[in-house]
């Protein structure tokens, strides 16, 4: 089970600082000049990525680690954080702490990166105004018109008002974008749907 308690504290303690960092960048906290809408949509929309990928993987990791905590009756379900605890020295402050506090950091940072990307509109490629006002409107007239020859679409404004070009602006890809999205979200809904099962399940004797 340690390999397990060693995965699941060397994911928190990488995504914590990440996510952090992430959202202070994707506020303008390093000073630099604030970025253009689409940039800061792009920005959004990895973030958003990454939270529901560290997501996944630490309730999976949890998930799996209780139910073989539960078959051999261990007295501290969670697992441990390996940076302070082992096998034979547990903590219950420090375990059900330390599950907390990676719990709420992966959903401030679904809410955080969410509400950013949520902002997206899609976008010609080489226009300056949506292809229809909304987040779910602008991806289903987009899917309506489908793409000949990318790239068709991007996330966000990628042409300012004076004609220019927005670097960093991501492209749209039908399918793929939300895609990926929808399938960690798939991932992290299954995880805890079977963390709700195990903690529930009663071991046979």
């Amino acid at each position: 089970m340690m390999p397990l308690a060693r995965l699941w504290t060397w994911i928190g303690q990488i995504f914590i600082p990440l996510a952090i960092g992430w959202a202070i960048y994707i506020r303008n906290g390093f000073g630099e000049k604030l970025p253009p809408d689409g940039v800061l949509i792009s920005r959004g929309y990895w973030g958003l990525l990454i939270a529901l990928l560290a997501g996944s993987a630490l309730v999976w990791t949890c998930a799996l680690y209780i139910g073989l905590a539960s078959k051999r009756r261990a007295l501290l379900l969670v697992p441990p954080n390996t940076a302070f605890e082992d096998a034979k020295d547990r903590s219950a402050v420090i375990s059900y702490g330390t599950a907390c506090i990676f719990a709420l950091a992966v959903l401030a940072a679904l809410i955080t990166f969410g509400a950013r990307y949520s902002e997206s509109f899609i976008q010609g490629w080489n226009s300056r105004t949506p292809v229809q006002q909304g987040f779910w409107s602008s991806r289903i007239k987009a899917h309506e018109v489908g793409c000949s020859s990318q790239p068709c679409y991007a996330v966000g404004p990628r042409i300012d008002g004076t004609g220019t070009t927005v670097f960093g602006v991501n492209e749209y890809i039908l399918y793929v974008t939300d895609g990926v999205l929808a399938l960690f979200a798939l991932l992290l809904g299954s995880g805890l749907v079977y963390l709700a099962v195990v903690l529930t399940r009663r071991p046979s004797r």
